[in-house]
């Protein structure tokens, strides 16, 4: 499943990242803007969100039965964003292989996927903690 192509998602304009260190991007467009002329936090929120579960469904591609839902989100911004921002994730806390084992064992897990969001010049502006509960079908 490509993100990208989910309604809200196309909506806004999330793209695959045209920069291979990174997933997913926001271009620099003024109807991400907030009152200071920044990319707004709601714009930022909502490529983290999209980006942790780029990661996900890219790391469990071969598991096509299962469901990952978003359970809580921890999220801190470190600087004001302006121009395309660019996104970065992984395991938070735990490895894959582990995640693996206790959704075969047990049909269900909680995950945490860190995300990092960049500005061009690649400033860190944004870090989140997603913590996702996944179950199989």
């Amino acid at each position: 499943m490509d993100v990208t192509l989910l309604p809200f998602n196309n909506f806004i304009g999330l793209k695959i990242s045209n920069k291979s260190d990174y997933l997913l991007m926001l271009d620099n467009r003024t109807e991400y803007r907030n009152h200071l002329d920044t990319v707004h936090a709601s714009a930022q929120f909502a490529l983290a969100e999209a980006t942790s579960g780029h990661f996900l469904l890219n790391e469990f591609s071969e598991l096509t039965d299962i469901v990952p839902v978003v359970r809580k989100v921890e999220t801190k911004y470190k600087k004001p964003a302006t121009g395309v921002v660019f996104s970065k994730a992984k395991f938070f806390e735990t490895e894959r292989n582990e995640v693996l084992e206790t959704v075969s064992q047990r049909g269900k897990t909680l995950l945490k996927v860190e995300v990092s969001l960049f500005d061009e010049n690649e400033m860190l502006i944004m870090q989140s903690v997603f913590e996702w509960f996944v179950t199989k079908l």
